[in-house]
């Protein structure tokens, strides 16, 4: 009988610790369950190394190269070889814990859902807060006028809370995050995926409501991500350059718009955001502890928010947009555009 579930890991901001995520995968999924394949973005030799010692003896996985690129364009090479119903994306710098991932296939299951995500939560790393709490729960879009422009706002429910004060029942949702997330495989096979590197979670969600498909939260699965509380190495920095330097995320809010008709209203924050956790990483590089990362961090940006203040024209944005889905006619969002790069 074939599997259920591919699992596939990529890189998301760095390349350490592979191996991690791989041996947390086996010791806490049944292998009976899943077939494994590792997208290989030019992993440094040792990581790999390290991957494969780990993978000795197991026969349910596949390794594909495809050289130093983002992950949405792996996603886009692989998905030619997903041949399961499941396809669960995980990034190596996340875990599954204990059970996890039984509940998301009974979901998807019973739910006929485009994707069923688990609760991901964060180890402490960037941020200040309890050593483990909510990172995504569910998401909620909302838009807000500024000067007779819409703006979009990526509102999470229960951000930082602790897990314990999590709902525990299945949730729709209206966006998910990339850490860890299932699709349903032959849904997946069929999207658009933007070149992007911000924000293409969330235009992966509106072409699932564009196509009156459900996302939803399955709270008895929960994986776990570092935020960068874990030392980098020198190869790390590089693939954060990769993935967040300023002209692809600049070019991934233009190509948003340009399919959607939205900017972000926290694009600058964003871009900042990513500037941030650079300087981050760099420290704890240099093997600063993570509460001293934080205060230069918290110092360094109070400083640079004087000098350079971010646009944030309305006192309380939130309260003041509605919700997106609420401004379609039966809640379908209108795509204007299906170009995939700028």
């Amino acid at each position: 009988m074939q599997k259920p579930v591919t699992i596939v890991v990529t890189p998301r901001d760095r390349y350490s610790d592979l191996a991690g995520c791989i041996s947390d995968i086996y010791a806490n999924t049944d292998p009976a369950l899943f077939e494994l394949v590792i997208l290989d973005l030019a992993y440094p030799r040792r990581d790999l190394e390290e991957a494969k010692r780990v993978l000795k003896g197991k026969n349910n996985y596949r390794i594909f190269s495809y050289g130093r690129i983002i992950p949405i364009e792996a996603f886009d090479l692989v998905r030619e070889h997903l041949d399961t119903k499941y396809a669960f994306f995980i990034d190596n710098d996340s875990r599954p814990t204990e059970g996890w991932l039984p509940p998301l296939i009974e979901t998807g299951d019973k739910t006929n859902a485009a994707v069923i995500n688990p609760v991901t939560l964060e180890r402490a790393g960037v941020d200040e807060g309890a050593d483990v709490r909510n990172h995504l729960f569910t998401t909620e879009l909302r838009v807000v006028d500024v000067d007779n422009k819409p703006y979009l706002i990526e509102h999470k429910t229960y951000r930082r809370a602790l897990p314990e004060e999590l709902p525990d029942i299945v949730t729709e949702t209206q966006a998910f995050e990339l850490h860890g997330v299932m699709f349903n495989t032959e849904v997946f096979k069929a999207l658009e995926l933007p070149r992007m590197t911000v924000r293409e979670h969330l235009d992966i969600g509106m072409q699932l409501k564009a196509k009156g498909l459900s996302l939803v939260v399955e709270p008895r699965s929960q994986i776990i991500f570092d935020n960068l509380g874990t030392r980098a190495n020198l190869s790390d920095l590089k693939y954060f350059n990769l993935r967040w330097n300023g002209k692809i995320t600049e070019e991934s809010s233009r190509l948003f718009e340009k399919r959607w008709g939205y900017k972000f209203y926290s694009e600058e924050s964003i871009y900042n955001w990513a500037i941030r956790r650079k300087i981050f990483l760099i420290l704890r590089w240099l093997y600063l502890p993570i509460s001293v990362a934080n205060k230069i961090d918290r110092i360094y940006f109070g400083l640079r928010r004087r000098l350079f203040p971010i646009w944030d024209p309305l006192e309380d944005p939130h309260s003041n947009a509605n919700l997106l889905y609420d401004q379609f006619p039966d809640g379908i969002p209108l795509q204007l555009d299906h170009s995939i790069n700028l």
